[in-house]
């Protein structure tokens, strides 16, 4: 799939959205954090949240998209177009289109060679079977190459089953909204005000505001249980001048920090998070905002790792402005 248009004409879009949040209760923590907490494997926390069962479809879509990943990796362009059917198409978001598995093969191998060390991460959105033979894909992908800014895309897959086999018939990638280095934090500045959350007898507040200058906007978090404010540390979100990406810097009191990088989805935003807890663990997740209404949003954690070690969704939490 993504052929990032940095180094050339085709790429897949990604869309996003940060809310990081750690409560003092393990159970709700793990529901906020941006980041998987640092003892969410094999925690109470993390058996409470059952992986939901998928469907076969589901899971030999999920299949296909590890296999993918693993030779996108490995820069292996050959086995990366063998996912697409012999007559498949992928048409890029500038509109290029190739038609066939070695078309294909061919744009790969002059992105493998211009690009070295791409790594893919690939997010599922939805999945729907039409008929017995065809199904039809969307999702999200994000392409990191070192010291180069990531590379995020939406994208729509058809896929046909074919001697019991399924294979891409066609993908189609979409270009994001505006760049940020255009439009600023314009588009978050519905954030701005309180925000409040209720879960499990903990009540966690939310605060935005400018700083000074109006680039950048502060967020300050804090849980209340039983009348007593605990704060639990600040986020600022801003610009990057070198990307243009709209990038957000997490600290929290318990030592643990998180960098995001957000970009925009319909009705909300994505934001592909990493970071480390205070004691050394490595995480990552795609946290999604999505915009019920002026006084309303909801969120959700999805594709949480700690350690490389995969964690459940988070449960999705609607919060209200105060």
């Amino acid at each position: 799939m993504n052929l990032p248009q940095r180094k050339t004409c085709f790429g897949l879009s990604v869309p996003v959205f940060v809310f990081y949040i750690v409560l003092s209760s393990a159970p709700v923590y793990s529901q906020f954090q941006r980041t998987p907490q640092a003892s969410g494997v094999g925690t109470e926390a993390t058996k409470s949240q059952p992986a939901p069962k998928t469907s076969q479809l589901l899971q030999s879509i999920q299949k296909i998209e590890l296999a993918f990943k693993a030779a996108f990796d490995q820069g292996n362009a050959k086995q990366v177009a063998s996912f697409w059917a012999p007559e498949g198409e992928y048409i890029e978001a500038g509109g290029m289109r190739f038609v066939g598995s070695q078309a294909i093969e061919k744009a790969y191998q002059k992105y493998f060679k211009e690009t070295k060390n791409a790594k893919i991460e690939i997010s599922v959105d939805s999945v729907r079977q039409i008929g017995d033979n065809l199904a039809i894909e969307e999702g999200r992908t994000l392409v990191t190459v070192p010291k180069v800014a990531p590379d995020m895309s939406q994208y729509t897959a058809t896929y046909v089953k074919q001697n019991g086999k399924w294979s891409m018939l066609s993908v189609k990638e979409y270009r994001l909204a505006p760049s940020a280095s255009q439009s600023g934090l314009k588009d978050l500045e519905w954030l701005l005000g309180n925000w409040v959350t209720e879960l499990k007898g903990v009540t966690l507040t939310t605060d935005y505001h400018w700083l000074p200058g109006k680039k950048f906007i502060e967020r300050t978090y804090f849980s209340s249980r039983n009348g007593k404010p605990q704060v639990l540390g600040k986020q600022i979100i801003g610009v990057d001048p070198s990307s243009g990406d709209i990038m957000s810097w997490t600290f929290n009191t318990d030592g643990s920090h998180a960098v995001g990088i957000w970009a925009a989805v319909e009705n909300g935003w994505l934001i592909e998070s990493r970071g480390v807890t205070s004691d050394g663990m490595l995480t990552s997740a795609h946290n999604i905002l999505s915009k019920i209404d002026k006084n309303g949003c909801r969120w959700q954690s999805v594709n949480r790792t700690a350690n490389g070690i995969e964690l459940p969704d988070a449960l999705e939490v609607v919060s209200k402005r105060k």
